[in-house]
């Protein structure tokens, strides 16, 4: 009997012969050896573990690469494949990072300096509209329609 095909990034073949031995063979090796029922039913845990998280990722993959629980062969550049060298590339793209940071300059160079000082405290560092009008001696309405500027300003710039 032909053990069954496992996933690739699973290092053991098991299987269970007619007369109900419990058989792993080690795939870098080949060598076999026999187990007992419960090594045998943790590694098909282990198993069904890596082939759930393998469809998850081949599902995320497509939508985001960020995730995946794989293990990371450093013999992956050798074998050629490019889904194996998956975490060789950087998921962040700097270049959306760069055009954002440019925007914001954009931005920043067309705001007065109270409205860049209410960017920085509100909108950045997260301060509330009503303490940063308490603190700079304004009227919360006048903060208000500063901040409303600003959001004017920014949806010209960043549309």
């Amino acid at each position: 009997m032909n053990p069954p095909k496992t996933p690739t990034t699973f290092d053991y073949d098991l299987w269970t012969t007619e007369d109900g031995k419990c058989i792993v063979r080690i795939k870098a090796t080949g060598e076999k050896t026999e187990v007992n029922h419960e090594v045998l039913k943790f590694l098909r845990a282990e198993e069904k573990r890596i082939r759930r998280n393998f469809c998850k990722n081949t599902i995320k993959s497509s939508e985001n690469n960020d995730q995946r629980n794989t293990c990371i062969s450093l013999n992956a550049s050798e074998i050629g494949n490019s889904d194996s060298c998956w975490w060789l590339a950087d998921p962040r793209d700097y270049l959306d990072d760069a055009d954002v940071r440019m925007l914001e300059q954009e931005l920043k160079s067309k705001l007065t300096a109270l409205q860049l000082e209410l960017y920085e405290e509100c909108i950045i560092e997260g301060k509330s509209l009503r303490e940063f009008s308490r603190e700079m001696g304004i009227d919360f309405k006048c903060a208000w329609r500063q901040q409303q500027s600003i959001q004017k300003k920014a949806k010209k710039i960043f549309a």
